[in-house]
This record gives structure tokens, C-alpha cells and sequence, in this order.
């Protein structure tokens, strides 16, 4: 089983904080939904023997693409990708896109069954802080018609550790999370990425970051919250009601092959990581020439592939397992992931129980550091 990403790279409007690759500017957009068609026609070789259980569109906004336009890539999905029987198919999405005309066709029309609707918070000043283009009635009511329409299945992202956000906020964002009864949240700390708007901020002192202590009681906030309200915190920033876990991400985390398809996309097939180019107008000229120009590729060596074990299965709730250490990568890689870990076993941060390693409840709090030091480095 594997997964399938497909980058939609074009939004309304620019957000603050995102550093995501995106354009505002929708001149081109015909002839790239073409070369992501074409690019998934060229490639079909390459992943012919793979079953799809998962689909994502990701972006940018895929919801700003018009039924048609869905339609066109999910024909040409249909015509050269195998799909398991019950696939999960992933869209995100902005509120203010998800009016009920658009989300009755999606429902009729698309074989879309799972939103990831882009709410970020229901605060009026923090949207507008951020640059959202929706409002907090509008990110309500989008999900009461997505609910309406008759998606079940769905994701909402929401951001803490904005400026300006104090405990009480983060908490109403919480309960209004909650009054939805919705199955899955996606929960980010705000990061001050380069090159966006917020880091210019930064630099010219007009703005701060939140101050750590803040950050971490709104964690500490979050974890509390989620799990008296019985949702399963299965991976760092993703909390899921009765397992209805997100299939895709799951993917990422448990190293299942995935395929990348449009500008900027990332694809992973056993020993291969392979990551397109991102600035459109060249990964149009790559794909229309069918040519090596518009990707790069490199080969996994077997340390690299021990660190992205380590990196992404610790971020589950799940941990690592020693035993697939030992059968993926050797005996040597044991002694690295023992010595590594020893320390942090025995001060609480990492507990280890029948042959699996995975984070306590304060360990999660420095999950980064603890992944950097038991990364192998030269």
C-alpha cells in the first residue's frame, strides 16, 4: 500500500506565517493542473506495481480549483494509478471556500471523502493577524456544511503560540473544537519560518515570538484537553476520535511509499527520495519536455534511512520498535538506538516497554532535541 500527494500550489491570498510553496497569481493555473496530469502519466512506470490507499491534496488551496478542474486530475489518476477499494482521499481546504453549491458537487461529483479545512482559529484578531481570509463565523459555519453535506471525516487545523493569544484564547478554541464533534484536529505551534512576513516582522522588532513558558503550557493545555475529551494523541500535533486516524500521514510516519506529484512535492520509494522543483513556470517546462530537469533525486543509504526511522516513527504514540531495527537495518544500529537512548530512559523522557522506545507525557515536550540526539551523525 502506498500514498499519493498531489501539490495544488495557488492561494487567494498570502498568509503570514506560511512558507509553504504557493502564488497568488492564477495565470498559469490551466497548464499546471495539465503538467500534473502529465507528470502522473509519465511517471505511471514508476509506481505501476503500487496499490494506493491514500490520496492528498495539499497545497497552497486545493480548494480553489473548480469541480472540472478536480475532475481532470482525478480521471487521470483513475486511468494510470491502482486504488485500493476504500481509499481515504484528503482535500484541504479554506473555510470561506466551502459554500454548499461547491461542497454538494464535491460530495456528487468527486471521490473526495475527507476535508482538512484550514480554521487556524476562531478568533477574529488572530485570523486577521495572520492574514487568514476567512472569518471565525465562517470557519464555523463551513464545517457545519461540510458536516451537512455529508463529510464525516474531518480534519481542522489549528495554530497556538500566536502573539497576542493568552490561555483563555487557546482554550475557547479548544471548546469550540470540541462543540463541532468533528474526529480529528492538527495542532501547530506558530514557527517564524525565513522569508515569510512574520519573520520580517521579527527582524524590524515589530513583532515576538511567544515566550517558551507560554508555548508549553498551551501544549500542556492541549494534551489535557484532547485527552479528557477522548481523543487518541497518536503523533506530536494530531489527536483522532474512535481511530479515525489521518491514513495519509500515517504513511509518512510509518515509512510507507509515497508519490509526489506537482511542484515542490516530495515522493519515497524503498531507497529512492526524489523532490520536484519549486517554481511552477519550470516544472511546467520539465513536464511538458518529460525530461530530468524539473526533479532531483538521491539514493538512501542505510544511516540515512536509520535517522528517518527514527524521526518519524518517535512521533508517533507508537515509537520505534527495536526489533524492525534489527531486521531493517542490523545489529550495529541496536547499539547506536540503546546508547542513544539510555539516558533519556532513565531520566523519563523516553520509556522503553517490550522491545518499543516512545516518549512520556514530559518527553514530549523536547521531542525535537531528543530526536536530534538520537539521530546518527558522522
Amino acid at each position: 500500500m502506498a500514498g499519493l500527494y498531489i501539490h495544488i500550489p495557488f492561494c487567494k491570498q498570502l498568509c503570514y506565517y506560511c512558507d509553504f510553496h504557493f502564488t497568488i497569481s492564477f495565470k498559469n493555473k490551466d497548464r499546471l493542473i495539465d503538467s500534473i496530469c502529465a507528470e502522473i502519466s509519465h511517471r505511471s512506470g514508476e509506481f505501476s506495481d503500487l496499490v494506493f490507499e491514500t490520496i492528498y491534496l495539499g497545497g497552497g488551496t486545493p480548494s480553489i480549483l473548480s469541480i472540472n478542474e478536480l475532475e481532470r486530475i482525478f480521471n487521470t489518476v483513475g486511468r494510470y494509478c491502482t486504488i485500493s477499494e476504500t481509499p481515504e482521499i484528503t482535500m484541504e481546504a479554506n473555510p470561506d471556500d466551502l459554500t454548499v453549491e461547491y461542497l454538494f458537487d464535491l460530495k456528487n461529483h468527486t471521490n473526495i471523502n475527507r476535508l482538512s479545512i484550514g480554521v487556524q482559529s476562531f478568533h477574529d484578531v488572530q485570523l486577521k493577524l495572520m492574514n487568514r481570509r476567512h472569518t471565525s463565523l465562517e470557519a464555523f459555519k463551513s464545517i457545519e456544511r461540510a458536516k451537512n453535506s455529508g463529510f464525516n471525516n474531518i480534519n481542522i487545523d489549528l495554530i497556538y503560540g500566536i502573539p497576542g493569544m493568552d490561555l483563555n484564547d487557546w482554550q475557547n478554541n479548544l471548546e469550540l473544537f470540541l462543540k463541532l464533534d468533528i474526529p480529528h484536529l492538527s495542532a501547530y505551534h506558530l514557527t517564524f519560518e525565513p522569508k515569510t512576513v512574520f519573520s520580517h516582522y521579527v527582524k524590524k522588532g515589530t513583532m515576538h515570538p511567544v515566550e517558551e513558558g507560554k508555548s508549553i503550557r498551551q501544549y500542556e493545555m492541549l494534551i489535557s484537553f484532547t485527552e479528557n475529551n477522548a481523543y487518541d494523541h497518536y503523533e506530536i500535533s494530531n489527536f483522532a476520535k474512535d481511530n479515525q486516524y489521518s491514513l495519509h500521514n500515517l504513511a509518512y510516519w510509518t515509512g510507507k511509499p509515497y508519490i509526489g506529484i506537482g511542484p515542490s512535492a516530495h515522493s519515497y520509494l524503498t531507497d529512492i527520495r526524489r523532490w520536484n522543483i519549486s517554481v511552477n513556470t519550470k516544472y511546467c517546462e520539465g513536464v511538458e519536455k518529460n525530461n530530468q530537469e524539473y526533479y532531483e533525486s538521491e539514493i538512501i543509504d542505510l544511516k540515512t534511512a536509520y535517522n528517518d526511522y527514527v524521526l518519524t516513527s518517535l512521533r508517533t504514540k507508537w515509537g520505534l520498535d527495536k526489533e524492525q531495527i534489527l531486521t531493517k537495518f542490523g545489529a550495529s544500529f541496536i547499539l547506536e538506538c540503546n546508547k542513544s537512548a539510555a539516558t533519556f530512559i532513565s531520566e523519563g523522557t523516553l520509556i522503553e516497554d517490550n522491545q518499543k522506545i516512545y516518549f512520556s507525557r514530559k518527553g514530549i515536550l523536547i521531542a525535537d532535541y531528543v530526536i536530534s540526539a538520537m539521530m546518527i551523525v558522522d
